[in-house]
């Protein structure tokens, strides 16, 4: 494959399940995002990792992965040769005349980063955003072309975007028209507006719904939120990935929040009912009889809840708090509480 393979992108065999693919991706989401990895490959070895899972953690697409070698259920036609061949020679243009011209590329995805404090992806917010993007020329509607006046028919490759070169015998490669660039058409007076291109910047101002759940790594792809294409081409898309800043007594992972606190002795001994913080505010939490110190303890419901329904719990690791201070009476009860272990 002309490719990396997406199963060696994210470090897993072609066994593993989705949970295992999930895993694999956030870990190396984590690895090399842009604001952790200062290194100048890690913003593509990430936009690689994304199309992986893109693929991988989506079952549909990773059967036809599987399958064909590409998430595309059409990527390979069994009706016809010239359709096969057409995938296979496709960076060539084509194969044995080609298939047409295909309309102008889309254009560019854009990728941003959304910085999130720890409760905004726990309990989910609403961010305003602003970027720049690629929009359609107002002036000529995106056809670059002079207003009064339109694009022509590329007199190299007749409108096709293709030219074919003979190979000798029966076989022909269809080429990219160098004139047209794929066209399949040529502006004589161009607009002055966008010089051609067809397209005009923009600042894009918008308000984004963030669910509750998100993590740091993960990302949203907004459909057409992206550059335009030149001469009218589909817009690409828009990637948000989060950001998101640790907390000061809280620690998540997946579902699950974890923390410590610290118990008396006497309630370690004798067990009892403590107060314990929560992102969804204090609540009583029961300590067994005989505890000892970095015993965990589970809150059931009490860690990040998502919009599908599902929940996790807070996990609790207890230290025994030892004074480093006794009064003089504190003194006196120890020294009878050893008399009688003694």
């Amino acid at each position: 494959m002309a490719e990396d393979d997406f199963y060696d992108l994210l470090g897993v065999n072609r066994r593993a399940t989705q949970e295992e693919i999930k895993k694999a991706y956030r870990r190396l989401a984590r690895e090399y995002h842009p604001d952790r990895n200062p290194d100048k490959n890690a913003e593509e070895r990430l936009k690689r990792v994304n199309e992986a899972y893109d693929v991988l953690g989506d079952s549909e697409k990773r059967a036809n992965y599987d399958r064909y070698g590409t998430a595309d259920s059409q990527g390979i036609n069994m009706d016809g040769f010239g359709d096969i061949f057409s995938s296979l020679f496709r960076g060539f243009g084509g194969f044995g005349g080609g298939r047409g011209r295909a309309g102008p590329p889309a254009g560019q995805t854009l990728r941003m980063t959304i910085k999130l404090s720890f409760l905004e992806a726990f309990f989910g917010t609403e961010k305003e955003i602003a970027f720049r993007r690629n929009i359609k020329c107002e002036t000529c509607g995106g056809s670059g072309a002079k207003p009064g006046s339109s694009p022509k028919q590329c007199r190299t490759c007749g409108g096709q975007g293709q030219v074919v070169r003979s190979m000798g015998g029966f076989m022909s490669v269809a080429q990219t028209c160098p004139t047209c660039r794929g066209l399949g058409e040529s502006i004589e007076s161009p607009c002055s507006e966008c010089r051609g291109q067809g397209l005009q910047n923009e600042r894009k101002e918008t308000s984004v719904p963030i669910p509750p759940g998100v993590e740091d790594g993960q990302g949203i792809r907004i459909q057409g939120g992206g550059n335009f294409g030149h001469r009218g081409g589909p817009p690409g898309d828009l990637i948000l990935m989060f950001s998101v800043e640790p907390h000061e007594s809280f620690v998540r992972r997946g579902l699950h929040i974890y923390m410590e606190t610290d118990i008396p002795f006497p309630v370690a001994a004798m067990g009892g009912e403590i107060e314990v913080p929560t992102l969804w505010g204090n609540s009583k939490m029961k300590v067994k009889r005989g505890t000892a110190g970095g015993t965990v303890f589970r809150m059931k419901g009490k860690g990040v809840h998502t919009e599908n329904g599902r929940s996790g719990d807070q996990l609790v690791r207890v230290n025994i708090h030892i004074p480093k201070k006794l009064s003089k009476v504190q003194k006196e009860y120890l020294a009878q509480f050893d008399d009688v272990f003694d």
